[in-house]
């Protein structure tokens, strides 16, 4: 597993689990994984699967027909297709914009500029007051 870094904003994401549990309810242990393996695949890809393909096939562990059925299940139950014939989750889209929001929001407040460390800062009452104390 990769080390997530404090730059990566899209290190992870939430997982409702008793949500999950009930969506996958009654899908076999094969449909549970490849949901799983495309969940992690479409986030760190920046919510974009990857062309359907042999390619995809091996990083799903996808051997037979079996697979593949399961795969066009799960494609069909939880990812539809947009205009442009690709496939979203509506959940994990809400949250990359929700992320990307956030990070955007913690940048601007970190590129303006701190009074905190200058002693003619009112706010910054403690150092202040040492200033003070050392003058009488």
């Amino acid at each position: 597993m990769a080390a997530k870094t404090t730059k990566d904003v899209m290190a992870w994401f939430k997982v409702n689990v008793a949500g999950l549990t009930i969506e996958l309810s009654g899908h076999s242990d094969t449909h549970v994984a490849i949901y799983v393996k495309l969940l992690l695949l479409y986030w760190s890809s920046a919510n974009k699967l990857p062309e359907i393909n042999q390619h995809l096939h091996r990083k799903l562990g996808i051997k037979d027909a079996a697979g593949e059925v399961a795969l066009a299940d799960i494609l069909n139950e939880f990812f539809p297709l947009d205009d442009d014939g690709n496939y979203y989750h509506v959940e994990l889209d809400r949250q990359l914009n929700e992320t990307i929001a956030n990070s955007r929001k913690q940048s601007e407040r970190a590129s303006k500029p701190r009074g905190g460390n200058s002693l003619s800062n009112p706010t910054n009452f403690e150092q202040r007051k040492e200033v003070d104390e050392d003058n009488f």
